[in-house]
């Protein structure tokens, strides 16, 4: 749900509204919708194949990037993590999933953000280690993609004077992607 909640915040730009609420601004814009959109997904886990079913119900194409290649329920296609370049100029949504290790240290580093479309968003739920901050602050500055919604960091919590904090099209969540209402009930039976 935090993929998704990140996707729909970023594509009808609902910072911007909740800053025009703070200063009493009326402002319309058209949303991007997510219908006939694609969703590319690094990283396919357990969370991964239960979200790649609810992006296909709101019309989306999913493609999945992962080390082990694999025909899973949900996806469009399924890519080898060595296609990642080749993959991201047709993507709307990069949601990462990928757990962190010495293989996907800051992975998503400047070629990856010079090879996603100017109007793709980035949605990090993986770690903060996986994207080389420096690269992203730059690209985002530059306008190589759109925005991010983002929910790990490098160092937690964020520091004040991090740039991330300054952009208006960056939703920063505060590592709470799985952190929910029912989160004992769902981490128990793993714990047990």
């Amino acid at each position: 749900e935090a993929a998704l909640a990140g996707m729909l915040a970023l594509s009808r730009d609902i910072p911007r509204f909740a800053r025009n609420q703070d200063t009493r601004t009326w402002g319309r814009w058209p949303a991007r919708l997510l219908q006939d959109k694609t969703c590319g997904i690094l990283g396919i886990g357990v969370i991964a194949e239960a979200l790649a079913p609810k992006c296909k119900a709101l019309g989306m194409k999913v493609i999945g990037i992962t080390s082990a290649p694999r025909k899973v329920a949900g996806f469009d296609r399924v890519h080898p993590v060595t296609e990642l370049l080749k993959v991201l100029p047709e993507v709307d949504h990069f949601v990462l999933l990928t757990p962190y290790s010495k293989a996907t240290h800051r992975m998503i580093n400047a070629e990856v953000f010079a090879a996603m479309k100017p109007t793709a968003f980035l949605i990090n739920l993986a770690r903060g280690g996986v994207v080389d901050e420096d690269a992203m602050i730059e690209a985002l500055r530059a306008r190589k993609f759109a925005g991010a919604a983002l929910d790990v960091f490098e160092t937690e919590p964020l520091p004040p004077d991090n740039p991330l904090w300054t952009f208006d099209n960056v939703i920063i969540t505060t590592h709470q992607g799985g952190f929910c209402d029912t989160y004992v009930d769902l981490a128990m039976p793993i714990l047990e």
